[in-house]
């Protein structure tokens, strides 16, 4: 099920109608406006071992990377994590509320130097080591400059740590605003859009990446 029609707990709905950070603003750009920089990561940007943010489930993943259990994350998401058997690489996959916990909303890569706190708990997996990269080429061994022109964003840098945040407003196709309203009894036809928010977060150690953090989130 796509997370955009996923039937959201009362408490998130309360949070997305009186959250300004969340309730669809005319003040951001459509997202199939085109200008300088981009309004959204890409699929490819959010695609690594073929698995995709916003329709990747927890299950999904599992199926294709072996079961494994959820670390503990005090209630802010669910989390699974995946070690590499030769070079210590750790991947991550998250489901926050957005995604009812069951929809992957974002992906971390963790080199072995950028010391991933839970190792021990993750599964080993060849398919994880520090050549993997998104569909797009994010990965470890970045330069902030390089990782800017995938991105295509401007970012916001402090100590060895490099931010980028993208936002813009999806138009609804009337199927959308019809399933939207099957899922959560909720007629959006007077405000037929979705908030689209996407996050990158690099941490650096020589000026390379060692640890990078992506998300993106439709939301109402």
């Amino acid at each position: 099920m796509s997370t955009r029609f996923r039937l959201l707990p009362l408490i998130t709905l309360l949070l997305l109608s009186t959250s300004s950070a969340q309730v669809p603003s005319a003040g951001e750009p459509e997202c199939n406006k085109q200008g300088i920089g981009k309004l959204q990561l890409s699929k490819a940007d959010v695609t690594i071992l073929g698995l995709t943010i916003g329709t990747t489930s927890l299950k999904d993943v599992k199926a294709k990377l072996g079961q494994t259990g959820s670390l503990p994350t005090h209630g802010r998401s669910t989390t699974i994590c995946y070690v590499s058997p030769t070079d210590g690489t750790v991947l991550t996959f998250g489901a926050s509320g957005m995604g009812g916990f069951e929809d992957v909303t974002e992906f971390e890569i963790w080199s072995r130097e950028a010391k991933f706190p839970s190792v021990s708990a993750c599964t080993p997996q060849k398919l994880i080591s520090h050549s993997l990269t998104t569909a797009s080429g994010i990965r470890l061994g970045l330069t902030a400059k390089q990782l800017s022109a995938i991105v295509g964003a401007l970012p916001k840098s402090r100590n060895a740590v490099t931010q980028y945040q993208l936002s813009c407003r999806q138009k609804m196709t009337a199927e959308e605003i019809k399933g939207f309203k099957t899922a959560n009894n909720w007629d959006v036809s007077e405000n037929p859009y979705f908030d689209v928010t996407s996050f990158v977060e690099a941490h650096f150690i020589n000026s390379e990446v060692s640890r990078i953090s992506v998300a993106k989130i439709e939301s109402y």
